[in-house]
């Protein structure tokens, strides 16, 4: 069984976005992320969808209580990769 986190979000500029989501892997990977994948809509190529899949479930909730954190919607990354903080949606569940 695995354990999936969607987040939903709009960014300023995408590519300015990726760049730092590209640099985060290993933050990542230390809290317990094992596959990673990112969705643009299309329309709106600002509007990314980030899945990120976990083996364990306290990890997955850890890493999706550190996303609804003052440090991730307030913090440096959101300055850095241009997050909306008040459109950041997400959604934690397991495999069925």
């Amino acid at each position: 069984m695995t354990i999936s986190l969607f987040t939903r979000s709009k960014v300023k500029d995408f590519g300015v976005w990726k760049e730092m989501f590209d640099g985060s892997g290993d933050f990542v990977k230390q809290h317990g992320v094992i596959a990673t994948n990112v969705l643009r809509d299309l329309d709106d190529p600002n509007l990314v969808i980030v899945h990120h899949e976990f083996a364990d479930a306290d990890a997955a909730k850890t890493f999706y209580g550190m996303l609804n954190s003052d440090m991730f919607l307030k913090g440096e990354p959101v300055t850095i990769g241009g997050v909306i903080p008040e459109t950041v949606e997400t959604w934690l569940g397991e495999d069925a």
